[in-house]
């Protein structure tokens, strides 16, 4: 039985900063940033930031909203919650999005930062398999906004801090049935971890390690370590997978992946020699939207006729951790 994606939809806030906007805030909060250095590290980006008010939740109800127009709401039978971001430790944000949307479905939340909608992509199609569900609904809502600091910047952690100033926020919904005549869906699903590089990239607030430590709530970490460990374990374990999933790198029309910089597509085409027309580009429009960036990288290449009914496209995951994901499904 393949499981796939039936419907998809995102929602982006409407508040858009540019790379010099962010500069700005930056500069305003006493640390004199370069002009121009996001640009020379990211590349030119532009990213939508929610409101204070909006939250996690409400990012995820948004996008859903647009896939429950047509559909019963009863025919829903899980909804799970799938984000780095939370509207609180307690209780799973799935229940208030569950209550936001109106449904009485059962629900949970996965977290596993930026592959945590991945890995839900992996749960649901289990869960339809076995037969324990039918029909799932995917939500993620990214706020990772939050996480970016902007005051007590100096020149001996400004490097620790400055991979953020690309986020951005989004919202995303994915609803994900069986295909009766097993023609379209995943066929082949994948993800590693290497547990060791837990601390290169962390927030570190908000657990059982800094519960109380509010300057602990901003993200923090070595991305150049963290680059450097997913490109020694990233491109043996891709091909692995390609492999395993007795393809080869002709076959594979299209690859939508996370993406963090302007570098991303240039170097999974180096892994894999694609061809750059081949890898959807959405970080110069959203910056690095954590889990949601590879399904909106689906969805856009879906809106663009970048993919076509029987393409066979490559979902690549790449997340703090270290976790890598690869999923290949026809469409």
């Amino acid at each position: 039985m393949k499981v796939y994606i039936k419907s998809i939809a995102s929602y982006i806030p409407e508040n858009k900063l540019t790379n010099e906007e962010v500069t700005k805030k930056v500069n305003n909060n006493g640390f004199p940033l370069k002009a121009g250095l996001i640009d020379a590290l990211i590349g030119p980006c532009e990213r939508h930031y929610a409101d204070k008010e909006e939250q996690a939740s409400d990012l995820a109800a948004s996008a859903a909203k647009k896939l429950l127009k047509d559909i019963d709401p009863d025919e829903i039978d899980l909804l799970i919650f799938a984000s780095a971001s939370a509207d609180l430790i307690e209780p799973a944000t799935s229940n208030i999005v569950q209550h936001k949307l109106g449904l009485s479905c059962s629900t949970f939340d996965m977290k596993n930062t930026c592959n945590s909608v991945a890995n839900a992509i992996d749960v649901a199609c289990a869960m339809i398999r076995s037969g324990l569900h039918k029909r799932v609904l995917i939500t993620s809502g990214e706020k990772p906004s939050d996480s970016i600091k902007y005051k007590g910047l100096n020149k001996e952690n400004i490097i620790r801090h400055l991979a953020p100033f690309s986020f951005g926020d989004a919202g995303v919904a994915l609803l994900l049935e069986a295909d009766e005549q097993g023609e379209k869906g995943f066929f082949f699903q994948k993800n590693i971890s290497f547990g060791q590089y837990w601390d290169l990239c962390q927030v570190p607030g908000g657990g059982s390690m800094h519960p109380n430590d509010g300057s602990k709530l901003f993200f923090d970490g070595d991305t150049t370590q963290l680059k450097e460990k997913m490109e020694i374990h990233g491109p043996p374990f891709l091909h692995k997978c390609i492999e395993e999933a007795e393809l080869t790198v002709e076959d594979i029309d299209f690859i939508c992946s996370h993406q963090v910089s302007k570098h991303t597509a240039r170097i999974i085409n180096g892994y894999t020699q694609i061809g750059l027309d081949k890898i959807m580009v959405t970080f110069p429009r959203f910056g690095n939207t954590a889990s949601t960036s590879m399904p909106i990288a689906y969805e856009q290449a879906l809106l663009e006729g970048k993919v076509k009914s029987g393409d066979t496209v490559l979902l690549l995951g790449m997340a703090a951790g270290l976790n890598i994901s690869v999923q290949f499904m026809t469409v």
